[in-house]
């Protein structure tokens, strides 16, 4: 899928080989910085030139902290074709092999690493993190649209702060998180909420913070459509971010760049809910089960992300038990999801 990059050899400690690493693509390309607030608190990202800022940065946008000095968190992200450097050696043991090759992952003396998708993401706690690709014009769309995920996840364990899998919609005072397997209308609900008035802060993987109260953070402004949802969406074709797309791969949208008054960076979260495609007109909100919404949101978020926190379930089960659980029977009138949605928020 990547094409052949040359590897270096292994010496040393991983933290010094990805440092050496890094530091030879910016000898190359120079360093191009940007500040971000992720869940409240300061990240600093440092790209070896702009290949990868341009390939990544739109999902990010949204939360630029220019100001900031201090960093809790520092990534050094760069890529083998625009700086001419090699690929970073094989750090630990294969687990398995899917259809983009095979999954690597390290876990030793502090240092995680993931390679998968032709990537590899690295970690040092308690805040530092590695993000290389062969070339950013050959990674994966999902991979681009949510990136970095791997370091953010373990990141944010350190805060005990819980990467989901969901989109989430709300206001200031308060928003939901909305949660389902692939074809609920999960991505259907955001994105009508972002086209009709609702705050953004994300499609497909927000973080949530449990204490002292439950709380959404905004990670990604990305939105991800099947092709043929995009005909129902003709207001987020500027916001594309790849309208050229092999006939596989979801529409891609930056939601700040076309709307960049309703990204927000989070809110107190009100309510889980749950959608399901009703086929009527009219989308209501019904009363559903804990138990529903812990399956709707559990495995995804468990199965996607290596390894899981050790206390995700509990911590998704005690969610589940602190706020609504809602299910959300989706009419095929667009334009009143947000209204049904909003509706609930000013009475919750």
């Amino acid at each position: 899928m990547t094409g052949a990059v040359e590897r270096a050899p292994r010496s040393g400690s991983p933290v010094e080989a990805l440092d050496h690493l890094f530091a030879a693509a910016t000898d190359a390309r120079g360093t191009v910085e940007r500040r971000y607030e992720l869940a409240g608190m300061p990240v600093r990202v440092r790209f070896a030139g702009d290949a990868m800022l341009e390939r990544i940065g739109g999902s990010f946008a949204h939360l630029e902290a220019p100001g900031s000095k201090h960093a809790e968190l520092t990534i050094k992200v760069w890529d083998a074709a625009s700086t001419g450097t090699q690929a970073p050696p094989v750090l630990g043991t294969e687990l398995e092999a899917d259809g983009t090759g095979p999954i690597y992952y390290y876990d030793v003396d502090g240092v995680q690493a993931l390679s998968r998708w032709g990537t590899l993401s690295a970690y040092a706690a308690p805040g530092e993190g590695w993000f290389w690709a062969p070339s950013p014009d050959r990674m994966l769309s999902w991979d681009w649209a949510s990136p970095l995920r791997a370091i953010l996840h373990w990141w944010l364990g350190r805060h005990d702060i819980l990467q989901v899998h969901g989109g989430a919609v709300g206001t200031e005072a308060g928003g939901v998180i909305i949660v389902g397997r692939g074809g609920s209308g999960k991505s259907t609900t955001t994105l009508a909420c972002l086209a009709g008035g609702l705050r953004y802060a994300g499609d497909d993987y927000v973080a949530m913070q449990p204490r002292p109260e439950p709380r959404i953070h905004s990670l990604y402004s990305s939105g991800k459509l099947e092709p043929h949802q995009l005909e129902r969406f003709p207001e987020l074709e500027p916001a594309l971010a790849n309208p050229v797309r092999g006939d596989q791969d979801k529409a891609i949208v930056y939601a700040h760049a076309r709307f960049p008054e309703a990204t927000i960076a989070g809110f107190p979260l009100k309510a889980v809910l749950v959608p399901r495609i009703a086929g009527g007109e009219e989308t209501r909100i019904v009363p559903t089960s804990g138990s529903n919404a812990l399956a709707a949101l559990a495995p995804s978020t468990i199965f996607q992300l290596h390894p899981p926190q050790e206390n995700a379930l509990s911590e998704m089960a005690a969610l589940v038990r602190q706020v609504p659980s809602l299910g959300l029977e989706l009419g095929t009138d667009l334009g009143r999801i947000p209204d049904v949605i909003r509706s609930y928020l000013e009475t919750a």
